[in-house]
């Protein structure tokens, strides 16, 4: 159903009073409720990256809802992987379709179809980790849960950047810390990469992703490999080249195969003392040896751009 921007409002606003001095780990506890009964959902969970670049648990809305959370982080799996790596939020109607039964049960998740709704939490302007609703049943989330959730993660946003400038102690401090050097990292290679490669900060996070996925690694690997001065694996870059290159190869055998087609006809009416025709199959035949000048320029123009 719906979520009416007034009902919104009224559920953040009780939450006025909450405050990290009353305990970090209390209080995210009272907010993920909060979002947990408006969304309706089951459970609600909030996921932080450690420094290797995993996500992991970090609070809940119950006690419940910590044993899912802990489960689907340890498979990393689930719609909160896809909500970080892309910075945007992740909607699965159906669990049970996406990771199947049979893990769903590995995982200690009650048996039947299960949804789940991710958005990423972004503190100082990158992303720390998300912030998750799963509920029992099947569900196609619509715009206003979605822009919902995303308030509730801007508030726990707020909450752990308020947090680190208490620094507040225990397990979830230390782990803000690792999300937090998770995320300097990353940005630091970003800015790398954008200098190198002349990117945007977007298309320069993706270039990380493409590469740790290659080499079987996390991103902040990847990320410290680049900021000690090492190239920039560019997979994705090589791939597309490779498959440009093919791509022309078979344009100009084509239009290769045109010219000496059109000179051998102009040779033929040559021989008959036909000189318009002859003529005419002349000019075809330049006009394909234009064609493949003109393919392979564009090529090398292409090889060149990021």
């Amino acid at each position: 159903m719906p979520i009416e921007p007034a009902h919104l409002a009224r559920s953040l606003g009780a939450l006025d009073t909450v405050d990290v001095a009353q305990g970090l780990a209390r209080t995210l506890q009272q907010v993920l409720r909060s979002a947990k009964t408006l969304l309706d959902a089951d459970r609600a969970g909030l996921m932080l990256v450690d420094q290797a670049g995993a996500l992991r648990w970090a609070s809940a809305s119950d006690q419940i809802a910590e044993a899912g959370e802990g489960d689907l982080d340890r498979l990393a799996q689930g719609p909160c992987t896809t909500a970080f790596a892309q910075r945007a939020p992740a909607a699965v109607p159906d669990l049970s379709a996406q990771l199947g039964r049979r893990t769903l049960a590995q995982v200690g998740v009650e048996d039947g179809n299960h949804a789940a709704l991710s958005v990423p939490v972004q503190v100082g302007g990158g992303p720390v980790g998300t912030l998750d609703v799963h509920v029992t049943a099947p569900r196609e989330w619509d715009d206003s849960q979605v822009a919902a959730l995303q308030a509730y993660a801007g508030l726990v946003a707020s909450l752990l950047a308020a947090a680190g400038t208490a620094r507040v102690r225990g397990r979830l401090a230390d782990q803000l810390q690792g999300a937090l050097e998770h995320r300097l990292l990353t940005e630091q290679a970003e800015v790398v990469v954008i200098t190198r490669e002349g990117l945007d900060g977007q298309a320069a996070f993706e270039w990380l992703r493409t590469a740790a996925r290659s080499a079987g690694c996390a991103v902040v690997e990847v990320a410290g490999e680049v900021l000690g001065g090492a190239p920039l694996p560019s997979d994705r870059l090589a791939q597309a080249k490779a498959h440009r290159h093919e791509a022309t190869d078979q344009e100009v055998t084509v239009h290769r195969r045109d010219s000496e087609l059109h000179e051998a006809a102009a040779r033929r009416y040559e021989r008959r003392g036909q000189a318009d025709p002859a003529r005419t199959e002349r000019l075809q035949a330049a006009a394909a040896r234009g064609r493949i000048i003109d393919a392979e320029a564009e090529r090398r123009r292409a090889d060149q751009a990021p």
